[in-house]
């Protein structure tokens, strides 16, 4: 048997709209906070939700999740560093992370993806992605991971 495939227009159109309105709050925030800014953020979740629409219907239901994550990180306001001086002052750690760290802990934390499909989105092993998480957690000042922050 074949993987399932949406190729229906009617009921294509209506699960694209129906996986959208599921990942759209949360691709919200981890856009906004991948780049610093709501405006760039709502932005690029634009640009993608508009991508994504085009690409469902040549992609496998199971892979939705992932294409739909990394075109949000493929956007181009998401490509960039981020533009610290307008980070919330309740985020501006992020701003210190590199771009690829912050999309780790942001799809862990915000997009809530699991580690597998999280580290194919970024494009790299497991192991690379579980270092990329170590390189996001907050530092003491010995360099220690900082549990207490």
């Amino acid at each position: 048997m074949p993987p399932s495939s949406v190729t229906d227009s009617a009921a294509g159109s209506a699960a694209v709209s129906a996986f959208l309105r599921g990942v759209e709050r949360r691709a919200a925030v981890f856009a906004q906070l991948q780049a610093g800014d709501a405006a760039a953020g709502d932005a690029a979740l634009a640009a993608a939700m508009a991508a994504f629409r085009d690409a469902a219907a040549r992609t496998q239901f199971g892979d939705w999740p992932r294409r739909f994550w990394a075109q949000l990180l493929a956007a181009r306001p998401l490509r960039g560093a981020a533009a610290t001086e307008r980070w919330p002052p309740q985020f501006a750690a992020l701003a210190q992370l590199g771009h690829g760290p912050r999309a780790a802990l942001l799809l862990r934390l915000v997009a809530n993806v699991s580690e597998a499909d999280a580290a194919a989105v970024l494009g790299i092993s497991r192991p690379t992605y579980r270092l990329a998480l170590r390189r996001a957690l907050p530092r003491d000042g010995e360099g220690r991971a900082d549990t207490a922050s």
